[in-house]
C-alpha cells in the first residue's frame, strides 16, 4: 500500500499533466487514509473546480466536517464557486465581509477578489458599484501590465450596460472609444455607441473589431476564427436591424446560426432577433427559433433585460398564432416576477381584442389601471380602444383621461403630451371652448414654472405652437396672431410660424399679412406650373366648355381659344334628363290596355315558364322516356311484342305512295 507521501507525489504529477480525473481518484485515496487532511481536501476542491463540478467543490469548501470550520479560509475558491453556481448575492456578501476584515487591519482586498467581485456586481446588474470598483482597479494597475486591458474591457462593457438599461451615465464616466488595441475593446466601445444611439460610429468600431480579430487569430483554424467572430457579426446585424436594414440583418443572423459549436447565448440572441424581424410572417419557423432562445440552460446566462425581451417576443408570437389561452397564462405567470411591466397588461388586453371583444378589453385595461394608477401606457391604450369602437366615444375618453390626470402629481399634469391629447379630444367632441381654456391654463402654469427656475416667463414653444394652431382652427384669429408673433420672435426663420401668422392676419389685418409675405421661402419650380391647366381641374367643379367670343367693345379676344371639335359654353340652366317609360313589347297605345295579371310574379312562376319546363321534363318528353323499367315506354308490347316499336307520343310514319 502506497504511503501518503507517495500518493501526494503522484497527485502532483497528474495535476501538472492536467489529468484531473486521475488526480481526483488520488485525493480520494489520500482522504481514505487521512480524512481530515486539509491539503488533500484543498486539492480535491480545486480539482473539482477544474472539472467544472462547482457544487461538489462548494460542499467541501463550506462543509463543517471539511474545510468550512475556518470561515476565513479559501475565500476566493468559495466565492468563485458561488459565482459559477449563480449564487451571486452569497458570493458578493462573502467578499464584502472579507473586505471589512482587511480594512480593520489597514489592508486592501486582493486584486483577484476585487476582480471577482466586479464580475458578480456586473452579473447582478449593479453597474454603478461595478464601475467604481473597476475604476479603482485601473488606478492601481500599470498600463503595461497584462491584466490592464482586461480591466479596461470590462470597464467599457459596464458603461455600455448602463446606457442599454436606460439609466443615465454619470459625467465622470466619460464615454471614450478605445480603438486598435484588442478586438474586445473595440467591440465593447461599439456596444457603448449602440446604447448611446450612435449607430454610424458603432458600425465602424465593429468593422475594426472584425479586422483585429482576424489578425490576432491568424494562426488559428478558420472554424475557430468564425466562432470568435460570431458575436461581432450578431452585434453588426443588430445595428442593421435598428437602422431598418432588415434584409442585411436577416442574412447575417442566418449565417451565424449555421456556425457550429458556438457559445449558447450567441445563436439564442440571433434566433430571437430573427423572430423580431419576421413578426407575423413565417410563424412556424419563428416558433422553432424562439424555442431555442428560451431553453432552460440559458436562464443563468442572460441578464434580466434580455430575459424580459425574449419572453415578450414569445408572448407576441403566441398572440400572432392565435394561441390566446397560452398567451394569457404565460403573461400572468410573468406578472408575478414583473409586476411593473405594463406591456404584459397590454398583451393580456390584446388577446381579448384579437377575439373582437373590444368592450371587454377596455374593462380589463381599467382593472389593470387600478393596480397601476399612474401608468401612462395603460391609460393611453384604454383611450385608443375607446376611439377604435364604432361609436368613437370621445366623451368617455375625455372623462377617462381627466380622471387619470388627477392621479398624477401637480407638476406632471400639464406636460405637453397630455395637454395635446386632451385638447384634440375636446376638439373632436365639439368642445372647443374647453380646449382653449385648458391651453390658457397650461400656458400660465408653464410660465410660472419657468419663472421659478429663473427662465424667461414664456410657455414652451411646442405648447405655444399647438395653442396657436388650435386657436386658428377655432376662428380665434386675433389670439392666434398674438401667439404666432411670439413664435416668430423666438425663431424668425421658422416658415410654419410665419405662414400661421399670415393666415391669422389675413382675416382681420390683410396689410399686416402682406408685410410677412416676403419672409416665406420661394416656391421651387413655380414657373413650371400651367395655371390654365390647374383651373380646368379644380376639385369639386364639373368640366364645362369655355366661351371663345371676344369681349364686346374691347376688340380683344380675351377668351380661351377652342381646339378642333370644341363647342361653345352652354348658357342657361341645364335641362334634367328624363328617362323614357319602358312599355311592353307589341304595345298598342290605341287599343285598350289590359294589365298582365302575372306581372308581379317572378318569371320562373309564370305560366309560360311552367309550360316550357313541362315540354323539357314532363310526360312524354325525352327525360320521361328513361323512367321505369326497360322497354315499358315502347308501344307494341315492348321487347318481344308483335307491334312496331316507337317512342310514345310520336306519330306513326306513313308510307308515301307514288303519284
Amino acid at each position: 500500500m502506497a504511503t501518503i507521501q507517495q500518493l501526494f507525489g503522484d497527485l502532483e504529477r497528474h495535476i501538472k499533466r492536467e489529468e484531473y480525473e486521475k488526480a481526483l481518484n488520488l485525493t480520494d485515496k489520500i482522504l481514505t487514509q487521512s480524512p481530515k487532511d486539509k491539503d488533500a481536501l484543498h486539492c480535491k476542491a480545486i480539482t473539482l473546480i477544474r472539472l467544472e463540478r462547482y457544487s461538489d467543490a462548494l460542499s467541501i469548501l463550506t462543509g463543517r466536517q471539511h474545510l468550512g470550520a475556518d470561515k476565513s479560509a479559501f475565500i476566493f475558491e468559495k466565492a468563485y464557486c458561488f459565482y459559477r453556481t449563480n449564487q451571486l448575492a452569497d458570493g458578493s456578501s462573502l467578499i464584502q465581509t472579507k473586505r471589512q476584515e482587511l480594512a480593520a487591519q489597514g489592508q486592501k482586498l486582493g486584486w483577484d477578489l476585487r476582480h471577482l467581485e466586479a464580475q458578480m456586481l456586473y452579473r447582478m446588474e449593479n453597474y454603478e458599484d461595478c464601475l467604481e470598483l473597476y475604476h479603482g482597479m485601473l488606478k492601481d494597475t500599470n498600463k503595461s501590465d497584462e491584466g490592464y486591458n482586461d480591466i479596461l474591457t470590462n470597464f467599457n462593457a459596464c458603461k455600455a450596460a448602463i446606457l442599454y438599461s436606460g439609466q443615465p451615465l454619470d459625467d465622470k464616466w466619460k464615454l471614450e472609444d478605445v480603438t486598435k488595441v484588442t478586438y474586445e475593446l473595440s467591440f465593447n466601445s461599439a456596444c457603448a455607441r449602440i446604447s448611446a444611439g450612435d449607430y454610424t460610429q458603432a458600425l465602424k468600431l465593429l468593422e475594426e473589431a472584425k479586422e483585429i480579430c482576424r489578425e490576432t487569430l491568424r494562426d488559428y483554424e478558420e472554424e475557430e476564427i468564425e466562432q470568435e467572430l460570431a458575436i461581432i457579426l450578431v452585434q453588426t446585424a443588430y445595428v442593421y436591424q435598428l437602422l431598418g436594414r432588415t434584409e442585411q440583418a436577416r442574412e447575417i443572423y442566418q449565417s451565424v446560426l449555421k456556425i457550429k459549436a458556438l457559445e449558447v447565448t450567441v445563436p439564442a440572441v440571433a434566433a430571437n432577433n430573427l423572430v423580431a424581424i419576421q413578426k407575423d410572417e413565417d410563424l412556424f419557423d419563428s416558433a422553432k427559433k424562439i424555442k431555442s432562445a428560451t431553453a432552460k440552460a440559458l436562464g443563468a446566462k442572460f441578464f434580466e433585460s434580455q430575459k424580459r425581451t425574449i419572453s415578450m417576443n414569445e408572448l407576441l408570437l403566441n398572440l400572432y398564432q392565435s394561441k390566446f389561452a397560452a398567451c394569457r397564462d404565460s403573461a400572468r405567470q410573468l406578472l408575478k416576477s414583473q409586476p411593473d411591466n405594463d406591456a404584459l397588461y397590454m398583451i393580456l388586453a390584446a388577446t381579448t381584442l384579437s377575439q373582437k371583444k373590444t368592450a371587454k378589453a377596455i374593462e380589463e385595461l381599467r382593472e389593470y389601471a387600478q393596480q397601476r394608477p399612474q401608468s401612462v401606457a395603460l391609460e393611453f391604450a384604454t383611450i385608443q380602444l375607446m376611439l377604435m369602437e364604432g361609436g368613437r366615444d370621445y366623451t368617455a375618453a375625455i372623462e377617462s383621461l381627466t380622471r387619470f390626470l388627477t392621479r398624477l402629481p401637480e407638476a406632471e399634469r400639464h406636460q405637453p403630451g397630455f395637454v395635446a391629447l386632451l385638447v384634440w379630444l375636446y376638439d373632436q367632441a365639439g368642445q372647443g371652448e374647453k380646449g382653449v381654456e385648458l391651453l390658457s391654463e397650461s400656458s400660465a402654469i408653464w410660465a410660472k414654472q419657468n419663472q421659478a427656475k429663473g427662465a424667461p416667463k414664456t410657455m414652451p414653444l411646442a405648447l405655444l405652437r399647438q395653442t396657436a394652431a388650435f386657436k386658428l382652427r377655432s376662428h380665434r384669429y386675433r389670439e392666434a396672431a398674438k401667439d404666432y408673433e411670439e413664435l416668430v420672435q423666438a425663431d424668425p426663420s421658422d416658415p410654419a410660424s410665419i405662414a400661421g401668422l399670415i393666415m391669422a392676419y389675413s382675416y382681420f389685418a390683410p396689410t399686416e399679412a402682406e408685410k410677412y409675405g416676403d419672409a416665406l421661402p420661394e416656391m421651387q419650380h413655380a414657373m413650371d406650373l400651367d395655371v390654365e391647366a390647374l383651373e380646368r381641374v379644380v376639385p369639386g367643379l364639373k368640366r364645362e366648355y369655355v366661351s371663345a367670343e371676344p369681349v364686346s367693345g374691347s376688340g380683344l379676344d380675351l377668351g380661351r381659344r377652342r381646339g378642333p371639335g370644341s363647342r361653345p359654353r352652354r348658357s342657361g340652366a341645364k335641362k334634367p334628363n328624363k328617362r323614357k317609360a319602358r312599355l311592353p313589347k307589341k304595345f298598342d297605345s290605341s287599343a285598350p290596355y289590359t294589365a298582365d295579371p302575372e306581372r308581379w310574379l317572378p318569371l320562373r312562376d309564370r305560366a309560360a315558364a311552367r309550360l316550357a319546363r313541362t315540354r323539357k321534363a314532363g310526360a312524354g318528353s325525352r327525360k320521361d322516356m328513361t323512367k321505369g323499367s326497360q322497354g315499358m315506354n315502347m308501344e307494341g308490347g315492348g321487347i318481344g311484342g308483335t307491334g312496331s316499336a316507337r317512342i310514345a307520343g310520336r306519330e306513326h310514319l306513313k308510307p308515301v305512295t307514288a303519284p
